[in-house]
């Protein structure tokens, strides 16, 4: 069937928060008295939810107490350093171009991806930001993709997902979802190019100038430009 639109992971997809995040982590961890984490250590823990984040970094003992101390933290931190990711708006233009519909779903606490993609502009390409605690699952559970996939209007096989990560993978193909990786995040393109994926390339503009035209050139006339 014809792809009708394109779901998005936030962080290491479409933007880069990750400095904002290690200095919330660093602020909420040594303030627990744990030791200060390495900016790589936390980025590579990202992914799941917070609660999920914690438990890599300290256990899963204190992890609901950090999440609650990391809120308000973070929210003084968002926008520091957050910067778009090389071919994120200019994909969700072509997008919108195109008449593909577009949508955010991440494990990212739902008013914080709304507010980082207010911030960046983003939100104005998108049909919605869904994120954690929206909902009562979070990725890769099949019911958030199924649930997304009702809220934008499409079944999975008119959809694509397009994310950084293992758990971007899983989130596509428990409901059989194609999807498309990009290098932009917490894992590399050697360590992506294990995973079955339709694709894996180094970012968005990769996306956006081969592998999304072969998709769509057929049914849309997609062209980045």
């Amino acid at each position: 069937m014809p792809i009708r639109a394109i779901l998005f992971d936030l962080d290491g997809t479409l933007l880069d928060q990750f400095e904002a995040i290690h200095r919330a982590f660093v602020r909420v961890l040594t303030q627990m008295g744990f030791p200060e984490p390495s900016f790589e250590k936390v980025k590579r823990a990202v992914g799941g939810a917070s609660e999920a984040t914690m438990t890599k970094l300290i256990g899963a003992e204190r992890a609901e107490e950090a999440v609650q101390i990391l809120r308000p933290i973070f929210e003084e931190e968002m926008f520091n350093g957050l910067r778009a990711l090389p071919g994120s708006r200019e994909i969700l233009e072509a997008c919108k171009k195109h008449g593909l519909k577009t949508a955010v779903l991440t494990n990212k606490y739902g008013p914080h991806a709304r507010a980082a993609c207010d911030h960046l502009d983003f939100s104005e390409l998108l049909s919605f930001t869904l994120g954690a605690n929206d909902t009562d699952w979070k990725k890769p559970d099949s019911r958030l993709s199924h649930y997304a996939l009702e809220k934008i209007g499409v079944s999975a096989d008119e959809a694509i997902y397009i994310g950084d990560s293992p758990y971007d993978y899983e989130t596509a193909s428990g409901v059989g979802m194609d999807c498309l990786l990009v290098a932009t995040g917490t894992h590399s393109q050697t360590e992506l190019s294990k995973l079955p994926a339709f694709s894996v390339d180094r970012n968005l503009f990769k996306v956006l100038e081969k592998t999304l035209p072969e998709i769509l050139s057929d049914q849309t006339g997609f062209r980045e430009t």
